[in-house]
């Protein structure tokens, strides 16, 4: 078992690297995903030329070391995927569909209660029988033709103790993008006496500042561009104080200047151009 644990400490610290690139989240979990399937097929050729000592070897290997490996590739898959579909729309609507995430997760829970009971309790009385790969019941716990054709990695439940260490790291995942919601709501919407008040001022125009927001949403500068300019209005009038209204009435008037359209924008680029042509003075 020397040989495995040196392999996993090996993959613990791949994944801990891409997690500290300085790149999209998307991208980090693309790679993510590729490490933990690569290592799972690195672990299924090991297996088939590794001896293990005892059965109480194969029981840990099959019971903890393959399942969170397992756990994470269904993690990080989880995790791109409301990445890549999560409703570009309200935070209130965002985070009903993270409850509702949450409620299928817990239904999934509930179908496999009694192992997700052993499991998490810690138990051992069954490992005979689920975390053995000669188990002579196999066929009656899983109808998933793979462990029948790669039996040599496979015991009747090592995915299923994954799908539940999976289902714990998608619940923390879930409840902390919730969090973060309800952050962001208390610091838009709290009263006066808990509010802290930003000590910026926005001393241009409001049309100005308009026009600076569409600029932003436009190219996805902020979220991946995965925020609504409501929001983002709100949260720049808390940062700025100053309340913007009838933002969609003063983008329309942008779009319909008859000249000079990026009229801030433009101002922005010729006095930083200019800033820059100072500094090169110097």
């Amino acid at each position: 078992m020397k040989i495995i644990d040196q392999l996993v400490e090996h993959y613990r610290a791949q994944q801990k690297v891409i997690a500290l690139k300085n790149e999209s989240d998307s991208i980090k979990l693309k790679k993510h995903i590729e490490t933990s399937r690569d290592f799972l097929h690195c672990l299924r050729l090991k297996i088939r030329i590794i001896k293990f000592k005892c059965t109480e070897e194969e029981i840990h290997f099959f019971k903890h070391i393959k399942p969170s490996i397992y756990a994470d590739f269904i993690y990080y898959n989880n995790q791109l995927k409301y990445l890549v579909s999560k409703p570009n729309t309200t935070n209130s609507i965002l985070k009903n569909y993270l409850k509702t995430e949450l409620k299928k997760l817990e239904a999934k829970k509930r179908k496999k209660i009694d192992f997700y009971r052993y499991y998490k309790h810690k138990s051992n009385f069954l490992d005979h029988f689920y975390f053995l790969r000669e188990n002579k019941q196999l066929e009656l716990f899983s109808t998933d033709i793979s462990i029948y054709l790669e039996s040599e990695f496979y015991t009747s439940h090592d995915t299923i103790a994954g799908e539940v260490i999976a289902y714990d790291l998608l619940t923390n995942f879930y409840k902390k993008e919730i969090n973060k919601i309800k952050n962001i709501e208390v610091g838009m919407f709290a009263d006066d006496k808990s509010f802290i008040k930003s000590e910026l001022n926005w001393t241009g125009s409001k049309t100005d500042l308009v026009e600076l927001l569409y600029a932003l949403k436009a190219t996805g500068t902020i979220n991946a561009g995965n925020i609504n300019i409501k929001d983002l209005t709100s949260t720049f009038s808390k940062l700025f104080n100053i309340e913007i209204s009838n933002y969609y009435k003063t983008y329309s008037e942008i779009k319909n200047r008859s000249t000079e359209r990026t009229k801030f924008l433009n101002k922005l680029i010729d006095n930083f151009q200019a800033k820059l042509d100072y500094d090169d003075s110097l």
